[in-house]
């Protein structure tokens, strides 16, 4: 009878001989000293599978198995500078109702008169004149532009005319055009007029007629560019 082998691919050696161990994935002998352990990746680490293979069936760590390690975050710098980003955000213009239609144009206008600021507080939307973070309380009027006037005082010019006594009539000329508003006690004075310039503090409002008694308050706008149909500065909200 024939002897056949039972070696597989352990070697035997009668000098040195040498245990024989089955690799646990192909299930072929060899000696225990060429079998390895498997490892295999396991989060951030390698951990033993706790198999023995052969050279053959050893496989290469998965790499898709391996947890991501991400850095640490810089360390923050002292005093910082960054951008207004809760001003840009926050102070912008709204709409408080549903727009409505000019009735010469047909363009919608929107009826919302209000922007919401830092603080939650409301402010007149300023329709000329007035500067970037100004402080002007009257409509559409600059109280810093050459074209704006304080009243400072309503009397009659002596024949029934209106005579307002200004800050300065710097820059006004007899025959032009203004518009004036708010003339406390003597609510005549509100419209646009021809003006005569009497000194450098008063003008006369041509074809009016004084009545009442002064109190307190108005302004003049010099030749006021008013929007269609408009006769007088829009005015769109409080302060």
């Amino acid at each position: 009878m024939a002897y056949s082998s039972r070696s597989g691919r352990a070697r035997t050696s009668a000098s040195a001989p040498q245990a024989h161990a089955i690799c646990d994935r192909c299930g072929f002998r060899y000696n225990h000293v060429a079998l390895t352990w498997q490892f295999d990746w396991a989060g951030a680490s390698l951990i033993n599978k706790r198999i023995l293979v052969c050279p053959t069936c050893l496989d290469t760590p998965q790499e898709q198995l391996r947890a991501i390690v991400v850095p640490a975050d810089p360390v923050p710098i002292a005093n910082p500078r960054v951008e207004f980003f809760v001003d840009y955000e926050s102070n912008t213009r709204i709409t408080s109702q549903t727009p409505t239609t000019d009735p010469t144009t047909g363009i919608p206008v929107p009826a919302g008169n209000t922007r919401v600021t830092q603080d939650d507080s409301t402010r007149s939307t300023q329709m000329t004149g007035e500067p970037p973070n100004g402080t002007n309380t009257l409509p559409g009027t600059d109280p810093n532009a050459v074209t704006y006037r304080t009243v400072t005082g309503a009397v009659s010019n002596g024949s029934g005319l209106i005579r307002l006594t200004l800050a300065t009539t710097n820059g006004m000329i007899t025959g032009q055009m203004v518009t004036v508003q708010d003339v406390g006690g003597v609510t005549a004075a509100s419209g646009n007029w021809t003006i005569t310039v009497i000194n450098t503090t008063q003008i006369d409002l041509q074809s009016s007629a004084f009545s009442g008694t002064y109190t307190s308050g108005g302004y003049v706008v010099n030749n006021p560019s008013l929007p269609y149909n408009f006769n007088e500065v829009p005015k769109t909200g409080t302060l």
